[in-house]
C-alpha cells in the first residue's frame, strides 16, 4: 500500500501530518485533502509567522488534541 503525498494547493510544497492537522483545526475540520496548504502559505494567509504556527501545533499537542497524534 502506498501512502499519498499531500501537496500545498498554492505552491505545491509537501504538507506534513502536523500541517494537515493544523489545516483541519484552524481552517476547516472537513478540509478535502486536495485543498490543504503548507505551513508557509498558511502563515501568509493568516498574517502570522511560521514559528507562530509551529508553537500553536505544540500547544495543541500538549492539550491532547486528537488531530495531532
Amino acid at each position: 500500500m502506498t501512502k499519498k503525498v499531500l501537496k500545498c494547493r498554492f505552491c505545491n510544497e509537501f504538507v506534513d501530518k502536523d500541517t494537515v492537522a493544523l489545516n483541519k483545526k484552524i481552517i476547516n475540520r472537513n478540509q478535502p485533502k486536495d485543498r490543504m496548504v503548507c505551513i508557509t502559505c498558511m502563515a501568509e494567509t493568516l498574517e502570522c509567522t511560521v514559528e507562530d504556527l509551529r508553537d500553536k501545533i505544540e500547544e495543541y499537542k500538549q492539550e491532547g488534541c486528537t488531530l495531532f497524534g
